[in-house]
C-alpha cells in the first residue's frame, strides 16, 4: 500500500505537471526545460515570461504577465498553490516586470501586485498568503485618486527567510540575509541583516 501512494504522489506532484509543461513549454518567451504545471494553472501572456529550469507552479496559479519587462524566474523555483501574481490590470497602463532569483521557494496563496518593478533575490524562503504590492494611490485633502498613482517597486535581497502572511508595501527594499516574522506588515526598507517584526515593521 506504501509504495502505492508513493506512485500516486509522484504521478499527481511530478509526472502528470511535466506532461503539462511538455505540452506548454513553446509558449514561453524562453525555457530551459519544460516547467511542471498543476491543475488549473492559468498563464496569460507567456510569451512574456522567461523560465530557468525546473521551475514548479502549483494548482490554481494565475499569472498575467503583461508588463514592460515582463517576468523572469531562475532555477528551481516554486510558487506553490494559488499563487497569483498581476502584472497589469489594463493594456495601457502595464507594470514594470517582476525577478524571482534562483531556489525560491513561495509559498500557497502567494499574491504579488506588480505596478513598480519586484526583485526577488536568490535562495529566498517565503511563507503562505505572502503579499507584495508596488503601487500605490496619491491621496490629497480631496480624496484618494482612482487614476493617480506611484510605483516605486520592491526588492528583497538574497536568502531572506520571509515568514507567513507578511505584507510588504511600495518603496520597500529588504537587504540580504533577512528574517521577516509572520504577520509582519513592512512599509519602510532595511538593511541587509535585519530581524523585523511588528506592525508596522521595525527591527529588533
Amino acid at each position: 500500500m506504501k509504495n502505492v501512494n508513493m506512485l500516486e504522489w509522484y504521478a499527481k506532484r511530478a509526472f502528470i505537471p511535466f506532461l503539462r509543461g511538455m505540452t506548454q513549454n513553446l509558449l514561453f518567451k524562453s525555457s530551459a526545460t519544460p516547467p511542471l504545471i498543476g491543475k488549473h494553472v492559468r498563464l496569460i501572456y507567456r510569451r512574456r515570461i522567461s523560465l530557468g529550469k525546473l521551475v514548479y507552479f502549483g494548482d490554481y496559479c494565475f499569472i498575467n504577465a503583461y508588463s514592460e519587462k515582463g517576468i523572469s524566474i531562475g532555477n528551481r523555483v516554486t510558487i506553490r498553490e494559488f499563487g497569483y501574481i498581476q502584472c497589469s490590470s489594463s493594456p495601457r497602463n502595464p507594470g514594470k516586470g517582476l525577478e524571482i532569483g534562483n531556489n525560491v521557494y513561495i509559498g500557497p496563496r502567494a499574491n504579488i501586485g506588480v505596478g513598480g518593478e519586484i526583485t526577488i533575490g536568490n535562495e529566498c524562503l517565503i511563507g503562505a498568503d505572502f503579499t507584495v504590492v508596488s503601487e500605490n494611490h496619491e491621496f490629497s485633502d480631496s480624496g484618494v485618486s482612482s487614476t493617480q498613482v506611484v510605483r516605486k517597486g520592491i526588492s528583497i535581497g538574497q536568502r531572506c527567510w520571509i515568514g507567513h502572511r507578511v505584507t510588504i508595501l511600495d518603496g520597500v527594499t529588504i537587504g540580504d540575509n533577512s528574517i521577516i516574522g509572520a504577520g509582519s506588515i513592512v512599509t519602510k526598507s532595511f538593511p541587509a541583516g535585519s530581524r523585523i517584526v511588528g506592525v508596522p515593521a521595525k527591527c529588533i
